[in-house]
């Protein structure tokens, strides 16, 4: 492994999603936002359900991860979700229908729960669409992005 890079694993219950080296990782915890570069501290955390965004060489990929927990260690990432998908898994247009429907379920609910589970479906269906649109910008970076600024 060179130097410059750090491994990241993408496993679900199903499927290892990803095994493979990179110069960076970039995150949605439920606190915020995350930079891992190499050599980066051990972290525990859990995230948010958004797109985690890396890069091989100049090419930044993407997948959808639906919630999870993220491990760093030993210059390892190791992302575990129930539910993830790279972005050339996802079928943009299905993704919007399944927004648009839980938007339509949602307006309908009235018992919490119900509005929770929506709600749910609808940041699901986000992330999905988020990940494809950034791959199709597929933008080239020599350098690991700056963290968002939410205020």
């Amino acid at each position: 492994m060179e130097t410059n890079q750090l491994s990241l694993k993408i496993i679900t219950p199903d499927r290892i999603l990803l095994d493979k080296q990179v110069n960076y990782v970039v995150a949605q915890a439920i606190d915020g936002e995350l930079c891992i570069l190499p050599r980066h501290q051990p972290l525990l955390t859990a995230l948010d359900i958004d797109v985690v965004r890396f890069a091989t060489g100049k090419e930044e990929h993407t997948a959808a991860v639906m919630g999870g927990i993220l491990e760093v260690s030993k210059n390892e990432v190791t992302i575990l979700s129930d539910l993830a998908e790279l972005d050339t898994e996802i079928d943009e247009a299905a993704a919007h229908q399944e927004k648009e429907k839980a938007q339509a379920a949602k307006i309908q609910k009235t018992d919490k729960l119900d509005l929770y589970l929506s709600e749910m479906s609808i940041a699901r269906s986000v992330a999905r669409i988020k990940a494809t649109e950034i791959s199709r910008r597929k933008r080239h970076h020599t350098e690991p992005p700056k963290p968002h600024n939410n205020n």
